[in-house]
């Protein structure tokens, strides 16, 4: 007797190059489809169809070929036959992919050797690239090898340690070039320090947009100076409008500084930074890409997922699949949390040298043999009976507002507790600070609470200078530039975290009290490497004070913890501990156990 041939129905989407799949239940059919990529595939819940790209349907056929048990039904020949034609085309694309990825590994192997052979061979470059500058300047080696690997690669991460200088990299890279039009994209904080950075080191001109003081017009620019904000609009129309509005059209290359603030795919900050430079609004032939970060996954490896798809579509193409196969994270579809770290396996030495390729990295022991050593030390100290008995009670109130309110901000909820403890750590602030007075030396403090700062540069007075929010970002400028001068009067810089986590150089002094941490690995070590960086001739001392079985207990450890998988992707080295949640995650449950409220 003969078996039934299973019959699936192939209904063509009138101009698309997708169909709609129509069967019986079949759990090996559906199985394979959804084994398919994901973008590639959806339930349609149309007639409960299936939609799938032509592609996709022509890999499909392709693993029940010669089976004899299934059979695929176009309807009519005209319909198979405009499939075959369409397959046709799948296929000379497929080849012309192929061959293209064969091309592009043999240039990312000769990448690497480069690279390599870079670090043997700068000198004969030395003099050339420093023709490009003002006379003066002096370039340290990783920067001519930097800007040289750019030069091969031209979309590019640069990551090297807050403090050696990727600024002065990526202009260099510039200046090799001839470049007509360079969108530079920085954080609002950093928009005056690129821009003196290539009025100092270059001939070139830069445009601060919506800045009344330019000394040249946006047309007589090189470098257009944005900050992300302008990216985010939620609106593609008058988003678009603010680059016609500029009057600029073709644009040769962009610099993403700090460029771990696009992390979010989701964000219209990272969309719109897509559009852009995706083609969809200039028209550029070819648009080179460098995105500068000592952080580029300030918390976590994922984090790297938009960087590494803006330099190479190709090798890193899907989220999903960079979450679940270099991450070892699953998506959290009943509980809503997205992506989540589960028992799969993480293959982070893996991706290392994936990213190797596109990636130039140096540490300062590495470049800078002079540079001071920076030490971190844990200040502990102690409550009273009364500050203890309070914050006991507002300890205990969080942890019950966890149980309660499951859907609230968990940062929301946990600021009254490391506010609280700010208030009263400043007693313990000045005293210190009255200590390092006597040696004649400058202090930072940083808080990611502002009133603890004012009320610091109250007690201290005018030796005392706040840079948070509250001043602009000129006045914030000249803050700075007051403090480095060492015969100035200010001795005590006082910022927020907010303010002073991104491009200060603040080598005036070698010791910092940080007051409450951030939750961000990246964010702590953007903070401590204000001091530790060029043109530091001390010992860099970091100091974290901590109240000893607080939040700011939990925080420091879930943030030493956190380094772990950073570590291993960014330098291929091992850490010394390994926690798979987030520190978030960490805080908020020995919060909840310490009160001995369920988990």
């Amino acid at each position: 007797m003969q078996i039934p041939v299973f019959v699936v129905h192939c209904e063509r989407i009138s101009k698309r190059q997708a169909y709609y799949l129509r069967f019986p239940a079949n759990d090996q059919l559906v199985q394979r489809i959804k084994d398919l990529p994901e973008e590639t595939r959806k339930w349609s819940g149309l007639n409960y169809a299936w939609e799938i790209t032509t592609q996709s349907l022509f890999h499909l056929i392709k693993k029940y070929k010669g089976s004899g048990k299934i059979h695929f039904d176009f309807g009519n020949d005209e319909s198979r036959k405009v499939f075959i034609q369409q397959v046709e085309k799948i296929k000379i694309a497929e080849e012309e992919k192929r061959k293209f990825i064969a091309d592009l590994n043999i240039k990312k192997e000769n990448w690497v050797k480069y690279k390599t052979e870079l670090e043997e061979t700068y000198v004969q470059y030395s003099d050339k690239m420093h023709a490009l500058l003002k006379e003066g300047v002096k370039l340290y080696p990783h920067q001519i090898v930097a800007a040289m690997f750019m030069n091969v690669t031209h979309n590019t991460l640069i990551s090297h340690e807050m403090g050696l200088g990727k600024t002065l990299s990526a202009i260099l890279y510039v200046e090799m070039n001839g470049f007509d039009k360079v969108v530079v994209v920085t954080p609002n904080s950093l928009k005056f320090n690129f821009y003196g950075e290539v009025e100092k080191f270059t001939n070139s001109h830069a445009y601060i947009v919506n800045w009344r003081k330019n000394k040249c017009s946006i047309e007589n620019a090189k470098y257009i100076i944005v900050n992300y904000d302008f990216f985010n609009s939620s609106s593609k129309e008058k988003f678009s409008g603010k680059w016609k509005k500029l009057g600029i059209d073709k644009i040769d290359c962009v610099i993403c500084d700090e460029s771990q603030k696009l992390k979010n795919t989701k964000a219209n900050t990272y969309k719109n930074f897509k559009r852009t430079f995706g083609k969809e609004i200039f028209k550029s032939e070819k648009i080179s890409k460098i995105f500068l970060s000592g952080t580029p996954a300030p918390n976590r490896a994922h984090e790297l997922y938009t960087i590494l798809h803006e330099i190479s579509p190709t090798d890193f193409a899907t989220k999903k699949y960079f979450n679940e196969y270099y991450c070892g994270m699953t998506y959290d579809v009943e509980g809503g949390w997205g992506y989540v770290t589960d028992t799969m396996e993480q293959r982070f030495e893996e991706l290392y040298h994936k990213i190797a390729p596109y990636t130039h990295r140096k540490r300062k022991f590495e470049v800078l043999k002079d540079l001071p050593d920076k030490t971190y030390q844990r200040i502990l100290l102690e409550m009273t009976d009364d500050e203890f008995r309070i914050y006991d009670e507002i300890e205990n109130s969080v942890a019950n507002e966890f149980v309660e309110h499951p859907t609230h901000n968990p940062l929301t909820i946990m600021i009254r507790l490391r506010q609280y403890l700010a208030s009263i750590k400043v007693k313990h602030v000045i005293e210190l600070i009255e200590n390092i007075h006597e040696t004649g030396e400058k202090v930072v403090v940083v808080d990611f609470f502002k009133e603890s700062l004012y009320e610091l540069k109250k007690l201290l007075g005018d030796t005392a200078a706040l840079h948070t929010g509250d001043q602009t970002v000129e006045e914030r400028a000249d803050i700075v530039k007051t403090f480095q001068d060492i015969n100035s009067s200010i001795k005590d810089f006082l910022g927020s975290i907010q303010t002073c986590n991104y491009g200060l150089t603040l080598t005036a002094a070698s010791k910092l009290f940080i007051i409450t941490l951030p939750y961000s690995v990246g964010e702590y070590d953007q903070v401590s490497d204000r001091l530790h960086r060029i043109g530091q001739k001390s010992a860099v001392n970091i100091y974290v004070l901590v109240f000893p079985d607080t939040i700011d207990d939990y925080v420091f450890s879930a943030i030493e913890s956190k380094r772990v998988e950073i570590v291993k992707v960014i330098d291929n080295e091992d850490y010394t501990s390994n926690v798979s949640e987030s520190v978030l995650s960490d805080v908020i449950k020995k919060i909840k156990e310490k009160h001995g409220k369920s988990i």
